[in-house]
């Protein structure tokens, strides 16, 4: 998991141009969370494990950038179908809970 959170936030600067802050606060937001710069820092430590779920979101945003730095197909198309063979997704209005584990 240590390994997840780290890819995570190399995902998060590189593929989308967000700070550690930011993307704390897309995580929270998109999960109804409150997790703080520390709390993610606990996680990348090991101290801490996040949340089956939010495992779950870390991974959705970072698998495009994994298979960009791999050298594997990165379309939209491709990543959608990739994503729909790993997650569940359920819609709930404009927004959406998506489950891998």
């Amino acid at each position: 998991m240590r390994k997840l959170v780290d890819s995570w936030i190399s995902a998060e600067r590189e593929h989308y141009g967000n700070t550690l802050g930011k993307a704390i606060k897309g995580l929270n937001a998109t999960l109804g969370m409150q997790a703080t710069c520390s709390r993610v820092s606990e996680w990348r430590r090991g101290v801490y494990h996040p949340s089956n779920i939010v495992l779950s979101q870390m991974l959705w945003r970072t698998l495009p950038w994994a298979l960009k730095k791999a050298g594997i197909d990165t379309s939209a198309e491709a990543i959608y179908r990739m994503r729909n063979l790993l997650w569940i997704i359920e819609e709930q209005g404009d927004k959406g809970t998506r489950y891998f584990l």
